[in-house]
């Protein structure tokens, strides 16, 4: 079955993901969209974790939404976006605001059975966590109001609340084992979508409306 296209970003939950969880089986090699790892440098960090498990890595030091906007869009089986880290710093209230929205309009583009987007947080970096709070409280107002621009991304997973638990080295990277407590508990809650079954777009609108 070909992957369904879908606006990106639809607020279903926000999820603080396990960390002891099983990893997910490499894709079968007759899937014509691969599983996509895309994002900045923490996406870098969990390459090695995706890449064993069949991914796709495109990722990049330092990227932001400008580099975001430069990539062709695809098809993807499951997606695992984790990015917004570099776009933090200064970000005021109003620009947090619009952060998710200018995400959603990059994505659509893409196509993808299953999706993700890894939201950034907890930094020891100042500037960084301010922009990464900002962030957090416009997803949560997001959320609250439902919006017709958010129904459609299976789950936005909260770094915040995933990853203050893992030691970082630099105070925004984590280390060799955080990256594998972080990739693990994205697995897990991909293979849990698996299992369960995907809700089709209305259904998806239905759960969010109650």
């Amino acid at each position: 079955m070909p992957p369904r296209r879908w606006p990106f970003l639809a607020l279903l939950a926000a999820l603080a993901l396990p960390f002891a969880a099983a990893p997910l089986a490499p894709a079968r090699a007759e899937t014509a969209c691969p599983d996509i790892l895309l994002g900045d440098s923490l996406a870098v960090g969990l390459a090695p974790h995706a890449r064993a498990l069949g991914f796709t890595v495109i990722a990049q030091q330092g990227a932001g939404i400008a580099w975001l906007r430069q990539q062709e869009p695809r098809c993807a089986r499951r997606l695992i976006l984790v990015f917004g880290t570099n776009d933090l710093r200064g970000m005021t209230a109003a620009e947090a605001e619009a952060y998710p929205l200018r995400i959603a309009a990059v994505m659509e583009a893409w196509e993808a059975q299953q999706a993700i987007w890894a939201t950034p947080g907890c930094f020891q970096d100042a500037a960084l966590e301010r922009g990464s709070a900002a962030l957090d409280a416009a997803l949560t107002r997001h959320l609250r109001r439902a919006s017709d621009r958010l129904r459609d991304l299976p789950a936005i997973h909260s770094g915040r609340l995933a990853r203050c638990v893992y030691p970082s080295h630099d105070g925004i990277h984590p280390t060799g084992l955080g990256y594998q407590a972080w990739w693990a508990g994205l697995s897990q809650w991909l293979e849990r979508a698996a299992v369960a079954g995907l809700q089709p777009a209305s259904a998806q609108r239905q759960s969010m409306i109650r």
